[in-house]
């Protein structure tokens, strides 16, 4: 096939164009070739009717090829490269915040636990109104410069304003910036005194490390039963994913393997190190779980390890090779295919492709069968929850009254708040104190509330206000513990876990 060549030559011939040199590579106008590809662009830059940058057109000449030969590879500019990396290499600098827009201004969500930030005093719903002096607040900020503001090199200082509620004078505070992490891993705790969840949220440089100190130690408590969420999971680096496989499949195991036309089978085997082998697992999916969740998915299915929870996943079944080029770009190519133990290919149809056009020998027809749609099939399929949702559910998420309520208690109840710890707010801060507030509340912003509505949902919102309260306080593992109690997926894994418990005791 001609298009991976036309997009290596295209790549040599970009960092050429506009030299004003003869490129090594250009072959006599008779043998045809990619001269033609430089031919026209010097063309365009000499005679087109307006002035033609050509560094410009030569990035969105390389970002069409790569588009055209499938969905996942695609062209980084040199800008937007670090941002590309950052999820996946782990942390990037900073001062480890979050925050959220409101009314025009900047209010802090949680920040980073031993981070740069709460090291120097930044607390929940502080509200930053100056950064190096300069007014942000009612500026019509965005989330875009408040990064450009508090982001910097490790080391670096930046010096920030706060409004704090309860003080009259704004709170200065002077920030070291520093490693700030992404953690991979959201969220893991035991469920029961036999079942451990652990929600990954992607597969990164550190999941490894993340695992080893986070879930291993678990290892010990009597796991019976393992519950892996990777909902939302669009993948990542492959040997994350062959790593945490091998936690769960016995020596030898086959987990996957990669084939290209450029790049022979490599196999990737599991090894004896694992440390839940005897665990019963359940793998949570939906439809954007994707890419190194579905290898990892697709081995525990394939060895028949536990049971895929949820929706049919997303369909990726290719791998990226990154390089990143001497300008400060970089591109991201397909180069293979992974192929589950059994020999399935989880890649979809490219369903974007015209029929005509479709040179990828990839069919587009609406009628395949399940086999051919691509992604994995769940065992066991979970339906969408619409028992506890009703018009004022969904007024109150579309609104984001929700947050606006959890944040609205948080800062209220503040000082009592920061004295607990994670078990003292999941036992103390009752769903029927909630529940009164958030009547109140939501009164407040004008909506009117069904009677039938309101026994219909109240429970599922304050659960979600109350785990939404307790990530800006604790973290993302606290939102799990919480929201976990109401979840779908989790509650037909626990139904699972009992029906076999019941099985195994023969009653």
């Amino acid at each position: 096939m001609l298009l991976p060549l036309m997009l290596a030559v295209s790549m040599a011939f970009g960092f050429w164009l506009g030299s004003g040199l003869k490129d090594p590579l250009v072959v006599d106008s008779n043998a045809g070739g990619w001269q033609k590809i430089d031919e026209i662009l010097r063309y365009v830059e000499d005679d087109y009717v307006d002035t033609i940058s050509r560094n410009d057109l030569e990035e969105e000449v390389i970002a069409y090829l790569l588009q055209r030969l499938d969905p996942h590879s695609y062209y980084i500019e040199q800008t937007n490269l670090q941002a590309f990396n950052e999820p996946l290499d782990g942390g990037f600098e900073g001062i480890g915040v979050q925050f959220s827009i409101r009314d025009d201004s900047v209010y802090v969500i949680n920040t980073i636990n031993g981070g740069p930030a709460q090291e120097a005093g930044m607390q929940p719903s502080d509200r930053i109104v100056k950064v190096e002096g300069e007014l942000i607040a009612g500026t019509g900020i965005t989330n875009d410069k408040v990064m450009r503001l508090l982001k910097g090199a490790s080391g670096s200082k930046v010096n920030v304003a706060v409004q704090r509620s309860g003080e009259a004078e704004f709170v200065e505070l002077e920030i070291q910036r520093g490693e700030i992490p992404i953690t991979s891993i959201d969220a893991a705790y035991m469920v029961d005194p036999s079942t451990l969840y652990v929600r990954i949220a992607r597969f990164a440089k550190t999941t490894a490390e993340e695992f080893t100190d986070r879930v291993v130690p678990f290892a010990d408590q009597g796991v019976e039963n393992l519950i892996l969420d990777l909902r939302g999971n669009g993948g990542g680096f492959l040997d994350a994913a062959t790593f945490l496989a091998d936690e769960f499949l016995a020596d030898g195991m086959l987990i996957t393997y990669t084939e290209g036309r450029s790049r022979p089978r490599q196999d990737y085997r599991a090894t004896s190190k694992g440390h839940f082998e005897r665990a019963q697992l359940y793998v949570l999916m939906d439809g954007y779980s994707a890419s190194a969740s579905e290898i990892l998915a697709g081995a525990i299915q394939d060895h028949g390890r536990g049971a895929i929870i949820g929706k049919r996943s997303f369909g990726k079944g290719l791998v990226q090779e990154q390089n990143e080029w001497p300008d400060g770009s970089a591109t991201r190519l397909t180069v293979a295919r992974y192929y589950t133990p059994n020999g399935r290919s989880i890649q979809k149809p490219y369903e974007t492709m015209p029929e005509e056009d479709n040179f990828h020998g990839f069919s587009t027809n609406p009628t395949l069968d399940s086999a051919e749609k691509g992604g994995i099939e769940p065992d066991i399929a979970v339906q969408r929850d619409t028992a506890s949702v009703s018009w004022l559910y969904a007024e109150a998420v579309h609104r984001g009254l929700l947050s606006d309520f959890a944040y609205h208690y948080r800062d209220h109840h503040l000082r009592s708040l920061l004295a607990m710890d994670e078990q003292s707010f999941l036992s103390q801060v009752s769903n029927d104190t909630l529940r009164k507030e958030m009547r109140t509340y939501l009164e407040s912003q004008n909506v009117v509330i069904n009677p039938d509505d309101w026994t219909k949902s109240a429970e599922h919102m304050t659960t979600r206000a109350k785990a939404i309260m307790g990530r800006s306080l604790f973290g993302d593992g606290i939102y799990f513990r919480v929201i976990n109690t109401f979840d779908p997926y989790v509650s037909t894994v626990m139904a699972e876990i009992e029906k076999s418990a019941e099985l195994s005791s023969g009653s």
